[in-house]
């Protein structure tokens, strides 16, 4: 019996993992019908970000609002995730880790970052949807002290 409960709890990382994946491929995408496919697209949706003086948006149309007006700024923006934990608590999972982010504006300006990021996932009709998504910069003396340690 535990062992088939250990297969079930596999089986719903993985999902959870491909959800999480997913979101970060249409970020980096900039498609929004992408995004529309991972999130739960409802009125309690939360997003914070940018990770460096971050906004509260709250509600899918505000957070759809959001990337529409953020993403034409770019050339390029690509932004993944080293996941370091999933969690599960009944329908509810969240998932946290190292966010790596590369962006290019249209004016050539290149930047990049790392950053802690959570996203918390609702299971609704077989399937594993964003409900709240938060970037939060690592400051600079976090990232030398890491360097340090590894």
């Amino acid at each position: 019996m535990a062992k088939h409960r250990s297969n079930k709890k596999s089986i719903e990382i993985k999902s959870i993992k491909a959800s999480n994946d997913a979101y970060y491929t249409a970020l980096s995408a900039r498609d929004i019908r992408a995004m529309q496919k991972v999130w739960t697209c409802a009125s309690d949706n939360i997003l914070i970000a940018p990770p460096s003086n971050p906004h509260v948006r709250v509600g899918w149309a505000a957070i759809k609002k959001n990337w529409e007006t953020y993403w034409p700024s770019f050339d390029q923006y690509v932004v993944s995730m080293r996941v370091k934990r999933v969690n599960i608590g009944g329908p509810v999972a969240w998932v946290h880790g190292i966010e790596t982010s590369k962006r290019r504006t249209k004016s050539g300006e290149a930047t990049s970052g790392r950053n802690y990021g959570t996203n918390i996932f609702v299971h609704r009709n077989g399937r594993w949807l964003m409900v709240f998504h938060q970037a939060a910069e690592i400051p600079p003396l976090m990232k030398r002290l890491r360097r340090l340690r590894y």
